[in-house]
């Protein structure tokens, strides 16, 4: 027997006991919610039995999902035997993570392994920590794209390009992903995005004063601020943007929408790339505070709702 068939009778049995209580393999709400794996549909939009090959899929998404919160959460033993997973220690977590980070994590797995929370968490910190900074990013990347080869910067112009398509395809890496993965992969492009608008703003809010300026002559290369903008643009553009796109964005977010480290290592990175704990913190505070306030609301609305039937 293989070692691959092994672990997967040993499996058979396994408990997501913290969600629901059914074994692993009957508990398709888990299965496509938590875990991100699409499970195949009838006719009648019935699960279809699944295949070894699918298990197998199951078990190594369920093994990277534990893998990866080892260090937040310890698996023990109930007392009817079963796996069971609770928080480690709250003064170990602390000196791991500080409070704030602790209390932040916390709630991360909370979300992550509910799949009635992802969908509003995910909202939410799109709204309050990606959007913001994606869309003025994207915005004078585009411009960039569309007129450095009209201003006489044609090898400029390719090279935003170039860099316009990189970005998208991060934005893109991070909406396509599933599960409790989107939830550390949204996080982590909070986290990224508030890094480089840290590196760049010195470039884009200067550049759309600039815009805003020549609105009225840029289409008149020749009329002297046209020639202001273009020298200074020219001198700006690549050092202040596009090389620290090309040449550094790409490896934060790489280490920050990644779930192969652990959450201690992806902990690490985000505190490392953004240079402190508590400016991770910033990023994800907002979201955290109107996550808690919505949930406050749909908690309340509830109790509303009971006392009046």
């Amino acid at each position: 027997m293989s070692e691959m068939k092994l672990i997967m009778e040993g499996w058979r049995g396994y408990l997501v006991e913290d969600i629901v209580g059914k074994p692993l393999f009957e508990d398709y709400e888990y299965i496509t919610g938590v875990l991100g794996v699409r499970l195949p549909l009838n006719e009648g939009g019935d699960v279809v039995p699944l295949t070894e090959e699918l298990k197998q899929k199951i078990l190594q998404e369920q093994i990277l999902f534990e893998a990866f919160w080892d260090g937040l959460v310890a698996t023990v033993k109930t007392k009817a035997g079963e796996a069971a997973g609770r928080f480690v220690d709250a003064v170990e977590g602390v000196k791991t993570f500080g409070k704030e980070g602790w209390n932040i994590l916390q709630k991360f797995y909370s979300v992550a392994t509910n799949p009635d929370l992802m969908s509003s968490f995910i909202t939410i910190i799109w709204r309050t920590g990606v959007r913001p900074l994606y869309r003025q990013i994207r915005q004078v990347l585009t411009q960039l794209t569309q007129y450095l080869s009209s201003w006489g910067m044609p090898t400029l112009g390719d090279a935003a390009a170039k860099v316009l398509e990189i970005f998208n395809k991060t934005i893109e890496t991070v909406r396509a992903a599933a599960g409790w993965k989107k939830v550390i992969a949204s996080a982590g492009l909070a986290i990224g995005l508030l890094w480089l608008w840290d590196k760049v703003k010195d470039f884009v809010e200067p550049y759309l004063e600039w815009m805003e300026k020549i609105k009225d002559v840029i289409n008149d290369p020749a009329s002297k601020l046209m020639e202001e903008f273009k020298t200074w643009i020219q001198s700006a553009v690549q050092s202040k943007l596009l090389n620290i796109l090309k040449d550094q964005f790409g490896n934060v977010i790489d280490q920050l929408i990644s779930v192969t480290s652990g959450i201690k290592p992806w902990w690490d990175a985000a505190v490392k790339a953004v240079g402190t704990a508590q400016l991770v913190i910033n990023a994800l505070a907002p979201a955290m505070g109107s996550f808690q306030k919505h949930q406050d609301f749909e908690a309340g609305f509830k109790n509303v709702t009971r006392a009046t039937t």
